[in-house]
């Protein structure tokens, strides 16, 4: 099963994401939860004001960002998005 690449804007400060774009709205991080980076790419878990939570992933050498991850709030489970 081959996964959509969801695209998504992210605006950040002092490096992270503090606001990104998805489906038309405005997603506010409210706080990062996990840094990672390897090789060309970063990773940010973070969490949103209603409580989700989502990988962004930022491939350093083209800027671009994914949204990698989606784990909704109230459920233990996540899903691969990317």
């Amino acid at each position: 099963m081959q996964h959509q690449r969801v695209r998504i804007q992210v605006s950040c400060a002092n490096g992270d994401p503090h606001a990104f774009f998805l489906g038309g709205h405005q997603l506010r991080v409210t706080r990062v939860l996990e840094r990672a980076a390897e090789d060309s790419l970063r990773r940010f878990r973070v969490r949103v004001a209603d409580g989700r939570e989502f990988v962004l992933r930022q491939d350093r050498l083209s800027g671009e960002w994914r949204l990698a991850q989606v784990a909704p709030s109230g459920k233990k489970g996540a899903r691969r998005i990317v």
